[in-house]
């Protein structure tokens, strides 16, 4: 094989895992999409010396870069930093599979070792759900958003279930690859008969199990008997680039409430508005006296239930204890400086009102990654639009919204949070029984990208058996029962209200008791196999001397 060749080989993954990603793509062709890489891996393992010492990483970081432009290019439509986010994914895929390959070399000899790859993989994963770069978009197990028929069992293991599932069914699929061969009349000849039938049988078990089990949990679901509670969802479709068709506050407000009083009643319970959804920057000492709240809370008065949470930007000030790496100074206030939050806010009558902070931020455009050591650039931060680039702050405490005429706990993630599971999962032990998903997706204008997100409302509503009610500016607002099913899914750019009854649900799944129990094992065993992995290549080196 020339290298060339082994380079379009290796590409194929890249196009293979972008046709299998939602919500256009078939997603259980992600079962097989890593074959072409994993064959042109093991075909530089049986001829090191004709080859660079990163090759490997060289034709993997192709084929995920591909994977990655094709599938989140719409990310630049929003930010500078959606234009390395792909090259950053790319290279930590292609990190992972040269240290899968220079693992099973040193440990294995090149003769086993596969459990290595998906070891590594899922560890990387994991980091890039925690780190200041977090991107943790393309993890492979968001990748079966679209089926949740068949993905019923991450209420056991989370998203990360479904990485492994692909790795394990890609190990017998090449299995089955290495047990062929084509001459050069492209006649196909088995090799093994034995072992080929072996490996598809188990491939197909692989495959099979899993599906037919979620299919067995799917038919079998039963919410818990509890009282549901009405909500209603506004997707206002505001304008989020053109200045001029900006609307003011006040009129903001006369749209939230002539469209909420469209199917607000004595049982609704909660309106939900989309993040960002107040223009103004929001004091959170003096929120009592804001107008725009008053006026929403004078709105609720008028329902029996009522309460509304709606998105936007909040201030607080701080003493000099409070104050972190993107705060800022303020003159003639209480305190010496503030911070500014994405907020959800918790309107009740009475002028009663309660704050929610976002943790999760968007590297580069909510908060600078490293802020610690380059806060100097924070001084330089452009703004975009409405959204201080790079200078949002983080609060750890995460409250829960409580309904105050059924004790309804319910979590309100705004946006980005929303694709992380672990995340949910611990607000769902804190208590949460329904969750409240309020976003902005309207910066990606209308591309595979508020509809990825929207898919991944399912997996959340699986992991957590909750409902959940997606307030979107600009679509795809929706409702998600805990089967991970998505109900009167509203279209991009359109003004509209939806309403639902939701059954708040108290029941813990296994999932969300023990976390990202698998991600935390692979971290472990990384560390242990990459110490491993020296040690042995230095005993190697010694023996050569």
């Amino acid at each position: 094989m020339k290298k060339y060749q082994l380079l379009l080989i290796a590409c194929i993954t890249g196009v293979l895992l972008s046709l299998a990603w939602p919500t256009y793509g078939f997603s259980p062709l992600l079962l097989i999409a890593f074959v072409p890489l994993l064959w042109v891996e093991d075909y530089i393992s049986k001829n090191l010396s004709r080859f660079a010492k990163f090759t490997v990483f060289t034709y993997s970081f192709f084929a995920f870069l591909i994977w990655n432009i094709i599938t989140t290019y719409w990310i630049s439509y929003s930010t500078l930093f959606g234009l390395f986010a792909p090259v950053i994914n790319a290279l930590l895929g292609a990190t992972v599979f040269q240290t899968y390959h220079f693992s099973k070399r040193v440990i294995f000899k090149n003769k086993n070792g596969f459990l290595l790859l998906p070891i590594f993989w899922i560890t990387m994963e994991y980091i890039h759900h925690q780190w200041e770069l977090s991107w943790p978009w393309m993890s492979l197990g968001n990748g079966f958003s679209t089926m949740p028929m068949i993905i019923q069992w991450y209420e056991y293991t989370g998203m990360f279930g479904g990485s492994l599932w692909v790795f394990i069914a890609n190990y017998f699929a090449i299995k089955i690859i290495m047990k062929v061969s084509i001459d050069s009349k492209f006649k196909i000849k088995i090799i093994d008969k034995k072992l080929f039938t072996l490996n598809s049988s188990l491939l197909t078990a692989i495959i099979a199990i899993p599906i037919i089990i979620s299919l067995i949990i799917w038919n079998n679901y039963k919410d818990e008997p509890n009282k549901p509670i009405d909500v209603v969802v506004l997707q206002p479709n505001l304008e989020p680039y053109d200045e001029s068709l900006m609307l003011s506050n006040y009129e903001i407000i006369d749209l939230i409430t002539s469209m909420a009083s469209q199917k607000t009643d004595n049982n609704t319970s909660f309106i939900l508005c989309p993040e960002g959804c107040l223009e103004e920057r929001i004091w959170e000492n003096d929120i009592n006296n804001n107008y725009s709240l008053k006026t929403l809370s004078q709105f609720v008065s008028n329902y029996d239930k009522a309460q509304l949470i709606i998105g936007s930007f909040t201030r607080k000030l701080q003493s000099e204890e409070e104050k972190d790496e993107v705060s800022r100074p303020i003159q003639d206030a209480p305190k010496p400086y503030y911070s500014v939050y994405n907020s959800a806010i918790h309107i009740k009558s009475g002028d009663s009102f309660e704050v929610y902070h976002k943790s999760k931020l968007v590297p580069g455009v909510e908060r600078m990654p490293f802020t610690k050591y380059i806060s100097k650039v924070l001084d330089y931060a452009i703004a975009l639009g409405n959204l201080p680039v790079g200078s949002l702050g983080i609060d750890n405490q995460h409250g829960l919204f409580i309904s105050e005429s059924s004790g309804v706990k319910v979590t309100p993630p705004i946006c980005y949070e929303s694709i992380y599971g672990g995340l949910i999962g611990d607000r769902v032990r804190e208590g949460a029984e329904l969750i409240f998903i309020i976003t902005n997706d309207s910066w990606w204008k209308d591309s595979q990208g508020h509809k990825q997100h929207a898919s991944y409302a399912s997996l959340r509503a699986i992991e957590t058996r909750r409902y959940i009610a997606r307030s979107a500016n600009t679509g795809t607002s929706c409702f998600v029962n805990p089967r991970g099913e998505i109900s009167q899914k509203t279209k991009f750019f359109t003004e509209d209200v939806i309403k639902a009854s939701l059954v708040p649900q108290k029941r813990l799944t296994f999932y969300v008791k023990h976390g990202d129990y698998i991600a935390k094992a692979s971290v472990f065993a990384s560390i242990l196999l990459l110490i491993i992995s020296y040690a042995n290549m230095i005993l190697i080196k010694l023996k050569k001397k």
